[in-house]
């Protein structure tokens, strides 16, 4: 899959290491300082702005539309409270928007106490799987300097999407830490039952947002080369749906009780309208001429395109299904490539295929990482050796990060959307494009010599799994966003 001559891997090693026109590492530093500062101003500004309109402001009331929840405050954790509390209690005629085992977990954290229980339990959610993906990010890249990493660790945290995020009380970033976090128990070696169960388990939790995990699954049953891991986790979605729909359909009191019990400072709920939201099930039979209102604040994604183009159902959930079921051969022939570049292309199959809004851009960052990996030299070939990476791939690599991230962390009027949504889509088009020819057979080369990232000696795998960092070793350092070589 990754080949290459070693004297291409030799002249790699040479230009990453020994080019005397390499920049000094003085002068990356002085690059990335102010990078640094401005990230660390973008990430407490909209931080705080996410947290404050999630905790703070007048939460969301019922509503008897489409959309479940009207206002300012965490208007979709006030949705997911009201569909959880709902499904519970068999209330009306909504069916909700994600399947049973969805409202099974998220029950403990929404719907078991009080508004402020839920809002402030959910920020302590969001706040601990921002700071795990701020580290894994961090780690992955394969970047030796540490200002570098600090780039990558502060980007999710600076991001539009993450404010927006936050603000409104949604799962992507629990979903996406999850996810991530499953991909090392799916590949690591030598790997015991235990780490492939535990893969497992993180998945089917991860699964809360099925248009978000599903071209994850892929990976969940390609990578591991056991059946192990599917198995755990389809047998753990499968618990929590039997137990929702025990609670729900053997007359838990408890639960029933607590369904039915208006909070304090949340408006009663009224009875549900015969076509208040049925939620994904409800675009089957939409009207074509109701799509557009159901549609109406997605972008960049497949399914708007299609409502965008007159085209209704059942071709705008069809459409998606396809996507997802193409990414299949291509994860089944790449298995044993880089985890980082996998995970980036279902990441942008997910973005692209399904309805999203801008808090689910954070999609993104899987991909984002694997084109660091490919900057820094930190991908994997078959067998978790270092692989060699072409100047041209790599420069193309640094090209695109960058004007990724720039457009993910620009403010949302600026530039008009009319201008943000196509470059932003035309940014991570061009990112799934390289990452799909960076496993192609001969375009990344593996490496025989010590690898000039970690200081590992030559057959040495430790950490190998693509989430470790890499140490300081001798030699000048490479230019953190930059193509190694010659300028």
């Amino acid at each position: 899959m990754f080949s290459a001559s070693r004297g291409g891997a030799r002249e790699q090693r040479r230009l990453m290491t020994g080019d005397s026109t390499a920049p000094a590492p003085s002068s990356s530093r002085r690059l990335l300082l102010p990078l640094v500062g401005v990230l660390l101003l973008l990430a407490g500004l909209r931080l705080v702005g996410g947290f404050e309109r999630l905790l703070f402001a007048p939460p969301a009331q019922r509503s008897t539309g489409f959309h479940l929840a009207v206002g300012d405050g965490a208007v979709d954790l006030m949705t997911r409270r009201f569909e959880t509390r709902d499904f519970f209690a068999r209330r009306g005629t909504r069916t909700g928007v994600y399947p049973p085992a969805s409202y099974a977990m998220l029950w403990p954290f929404l719907a078991s106490g009080s508004v402020s229980f839920a809002r402030w339990t959910w920020a302590a959610v969001l706040a601990a799987a921002l700071a795990w993906l701020s580290t894994a990010c961090a780690r992955a890249t394969g970047f030796r300097e540490p200002l570098a990493r600090l780039v990558f660790g502060l980007l999710p945290l600076a991001f539009l999407a993450t404010s927006a995020m936050i603000a409104v009380g949604q799962v992507t970033a629990v979903v996406l830490a999850l996810l991530v976090a499953s991909v090392p128990k799916l590949t690591r070696a030598p790997r015991s039952w235990r780490d492939g169960a535990v893969g497992g388990v993180l998945f089917a939790l991860a699964a809360v947002k099925p248009t978000m995990a599903a071209p994850f699954g892929w990976l969940l049953v390609f990578l591991p080369g056991s059946f192990v891991p599917a198995a755990v986790s389809a047998g753990v979605y499968g618990g929590l749906t039997a137990l929702a729909l025990l609670l729900r359909d053997g007359g838990a009191a408890v639960v029933n009780a607590a369904a039915v019990t208006a909070p304090s400072g949340v408006a009663s709920p009224g009875p549900a309208t015969a076509g208040a939201g049925s939620g994904i099930l409800a675009l089957a039979t939409s009207p074509s001429r109701d799509l557009p209102r159901l549609f109406a604040a997605g972008h960049v994604n497949l399914q708007n395109l299609l409502v965008d183009l007159g085209i209704g159902a059942p071709w705008v959930m069809i459409a998606p299904l396809v996507a997802v079921a193409a990414l299949g051969p291509w994860a089944w022939r790449h298995r044993r490539d880089d985890p980082w570049i996998l995970l980036g292309v279902a990441g942008l199959v997910a973005r692209f295929g399904f309805y999203h809004r801008v808090y689910d851009d954070l999609l993104v960052l899987p991909a984002l990482v694997a084109l660091a990996r490919l900057v820094s030299g930190a991908v994997e070939r078959p067998g978790r050796e270092r692989a060699a990476v072409p100047p041209g791939i790599a420069r193309a690599a640094s090209a695109i990060l960058v004007a990724s991230a720039i457009g993910m962390l620009l403010p949302r009027d600026f530039p008009p959307s009319e201008i943000r949504m196509p470059a932003n889509a035309c940014a991570w088009a061009a990112a799934l494009a390289l990452l799909v020819v960076a496993v192609r057979p001969g375009a990344v080369g593996g490496s025989d010599a010590p690898d000039p990232l970690s200081g590992r000696p030559e057959g040495d795998e430790s950490g190998g799994d693509g989430f470790a960092p890499a140490t300081r070793s001798s030699g000048r350092e490479a230019e953190p966003f930059a193509a190694p070589g010659p300028r």
